[in-house]
Parts: C-alpha cells; sequence; structure tokens
C-alpha cells in the first residue's frame, strides 16, 4: 500500500456523507479510503472537509460505481 497512489473522488462536510459512498464502493468491490477522518470528526468544518480516495487503477471504475 505505500507505493500505490491514492486519489480523492469526493468531498464532503461529514464523515457520514463519506461513509454512506465509501459503502457503496465496497459493495462494487472497491476499496476506499477515507482522509482527514478525525480532524473531522474532533473540529467539524473547522479542518477542511472529508476526503473520499480510491487506489489510482480504480478511479474509473469508483466514479462509474457513484453514477459520476
Amino acid at each position: 500500500m505505500m507505493d500505490e497512489k491514492l486519489v480523492t473522488i469526493s468531498t464532503h462536510g461529514t464523515i457520514m456523507d463519506a461513509e454512506i459512498e465509501k459503502s457503496l464502493l465496497e459493495s462494487e468491490g472497491i476499496e476506499g479510503f477515507i482522509r482527514n477522518l478525525f480532524a473531522n470528526a474532533l473540529y467539524p468544518g473547522l479542518l477542511g472537509e472529508v476526503e473520499l480516495q480510491v487506489r489510482e487503477e480504480d478511479v474509473e471504475k469508483a466514479l462509474v460505481a457513484l453514477g459520476r
């Protein structure tokens, strides 16, 4: 995982919204990663949005799975 590039495919104002999309991706067999999870939990809205990321090779498939 250390050498794999992650790409942000969406940003969210809340952890819950990011978790919903992550669950959708995982139901399609795509592993998702949430960035800024803890900072947002401690200081919602102050430290930026929560980012949903996938591996670079999964970007197209993830965007299709999310209807984008």
